[in-house]
């Protein structure tokens, strides 16, 4: 039986994988900002859950936490970094105080989450981090840039992190969601209260006005017993696609790179020394 330790568990895809790891009789640590959204959980799996609040980007309530996991539970086998949130804007209308918390939402404090749990994995010669990233790390899109940007810093670090620690048995995977039909898209996206004219013409494509449809394709639920499933495989992918959409985002956008690089290769080639010099 795993101990999972779980981010953002109260509701969208980090409720699904919450749902998924309890169902099939493993132990979870799940944390929530409001520890009272937890409450189902702990009336239907009793002494299998232990709830806690979170702050992630509170570096003494990280270390409670991981502390209050090993204690409660003996040790973290799966940590998974669901907890974060987007963020829409131009970049020109993108404000510093916003980007920074941003970044430290959703690359910096996870990062230290796995830091924080790694010396336990490392002991035990086991362990699995789950990093839940998103298919916007794969390719920008219009008022997404930052976002993007910060997904796309915690995959790079991620894939870094899984070719270090694989000597001590400990596995990395990358889970990149396309839209689900969660919080994600409602009171959990910030945007910019900065609004430059002249992106009027795309801003539809970014801006929320008002209330935003509940019509995603991604079902949380069935998202959380996937990755649950995968995790099991004796050959678990690093990187993980959710959905159809994600899988023609990424499709498309990997084509496009590659038609690009085999399109300039011969010209690229030429910044090399002449064999020999």
């Amino acid at each position: 039986m795993r101990t999972w330790l779980i981010t953002g568990a109260s509701s969208g895809l980090g409720r699904g994988i919450a749902e998924a790891v309890l169902k099939h009789g493993e132990r979870a640590v799940l944390t929530s900002r409001n520890v009272e959204k937890l409450d189902d959980f702990v009336s239907r799996y009793n002494e299998d859950v232990l709830p806690l609040q979170l702050n992630l980007n509170d570096r003494k309530n990280r270390e409670q936490v991981v502390n209050a996991a090993i204690e409660g539970f003996g040790s973290i086998d799966v940590l998974v970094n669901n907890a974060g949130h987007g963020y829409r804007a131009a970049i020109e209308e993108s404000q510093e105080a916003d980007i920074r918390e941003l970044f430290d939402t959703d690359f910096f404090s996870p990062m230290e989450m796995v830091k924080l749990v790694l010396p336990q994995m490392r002991k035990r010669r086991s362990g699995l981090i789950i990093n839940i990233s998103s298919i916007g790390a794969v390719r920008g899109a219009i008022g997404n840039g930052y976002y993007s940007a910060a997904k796309a810093a915690l995959e790079l670090a991620s894939d870094s992190l899984r070719k270090e620690v694989s000597q001590f048995g400990i596995r990395v995977m990358l889970i990149q969601p396309g839209a689900f039909r969660t919080g994600f898209y409602g009171a959990n996206l910030l945007e910019s209260n900065k609004v430059i004219p002249d992106y009027q013409s795309i801003a539809s494509i970014y801006r929320k006005n008002g209330a935003v449809p509940n019509n995603q394709i991604g079902n949380p639920e069935e998202g959380g017993e996937l990755i649950f499933k995968a995790t099991l495989s004796e050959e678990p992918p690093f990187r993980l696609l959710l959905g159809s959409d994600s899988i023609q985002a990424a499709e498309t956008e990997l084509e496009n790179r590659l038609d690009e690089l085999r399109k300039w290769k011969s010209f690229s080639i030429q910044s090399d020394f002449e064999e020999g010099v």
